[in-house]
């Protein structure tokens, strides 16, 4: 009975404390927490047997549905009330979040996939630009800091892959992985500039665009296996919704740039998942670009959230 007691107590005091953080520290709690759950996506992605579209399809048609069904259990809304809703606030964020999906699987067809995964490391850069440039908004210096030493860690991370491999570089693909990282960005921007954006909805349409824009493309919903859809089930069903619910509600607390910062470590964890489950070990540049990634980030939330008490 004492044991349960200090249980309760201690969980009561935690709860405490969590309601004592600041919108900053929510932020970036909630950020990491999402991003830890898109880590497996990756391997989610490689053990499904079927084209890209086809892939891009179901995850993409699956993510948009369970991500309707949370907003109506969160929100108590109706799904025809909140995109009327979206057409006022929020709509520019859906379409970019479409676009980046778009392009993410289009660049990943046309070029090696290192190209895209380093391209797609500007995008702190970019979501630090854009918020200079639409928000007129200062970053702190370790902000700055911190994009330019992870951008280093995911170069090393891809140093001497770069334009390698069975697909071999492609420009075109290349230039499509900028518009990726350009229009991720300009969600995580749109969020920022505009807390009132339903975010659950605002992805969830996003994602129905991008199955519809996949279906379009040639992908064939009856290629999956009854294995594929188990995969597939637990990436759009889980991972994706709950991964992007937290990680688009960030930028309501915590700056675009930070955001796209963190989201880096799906770029240097993601790799690890492949590695544990399917024996794929990555080089010793992947584990020393990898580790200056994740102390940058984990230095500058944890500078941010000593700034937040303060």
């Amino acid at each position: 009975m004492c044991g349960d007691r200090n249980f309760k107590a201690a969980a009561k005091y935690e709860l405490h404390e969590m309601g004592h953080l600041s919108s900053h520290q929510r932020g970036l709690l909630m950020t990491f927490v999402g991003v830890l759950f898109l880590t497996p996506d990756a391997l989610l992605l490689r053990l499904v047997d079927a084209d890209h579209w086809t892939l891009m399809f179901w995850r993409s048609l699956i993510a948009g549905c369970c991500l309707f069904a949370l907003n109506g259990i969160s929100q108590k809304t109706n799904p025809i009330k909140a995109v009327a809703e979206l057409f006022r606030n929020g709509l520019f964020c859906s379409l970019f979040f479409a676009g980046s999906n778009a392009c993410f699987v289009f660049s990943i067809t046309h070029t090696v996939a290192a190209n895209t995964l380093v391209i797609l490391a500007v995008m702190p850069f970019i979501a630090a630009v854009l918020t200079l440039l639409f928000m007129a908004t200062k970053l702190a210096l370790r902000t700055w800091i911190t994009i330019v030493v992870a951008m280093a860690g995911i170069v090393v991370v891809f140093w001497g892959r770069f334009g390698q491999g069975d697909i071999g570089g492609n420009i075109v693909g290349d230039v499509v992985a900028v518009f990726c990282a350009l229009f991720m960005a300009a969600t995580l921007v749109a969020i920022a500039r505009n807390p009132k954006i339903n975010t659950l909805v605002a992805v969830g349409v996003g994602a129905l665009l991008a199955a519809l824009f996949a279906l379009a493309m040639g992908a064939d919903p009856r290629a999956p296996s009854g294995e594929d859809f188990i995969y597939l089930a637990i990436n759009g069903g889980i991972v994706i919704p709950v991964a992007m619910a937290l990680i688009t509600h960030g930028p309501k607390f915590i700056s675009a740039a930070e955001v796209s910062l963190i989201m880096l470590l799906e770029t240097v964890l993601g790799p690890l998942w492949v590695w544990l489950v399917l024996a794929e070990q990555p080089g010793q540049q992947t584990f020393m670009g990898g580790g200056l990634v994740i102390t940058a980030i984990v230095v500058n939330s944890w500078l941010g959230f000593r700034a937040s008490d303060r």
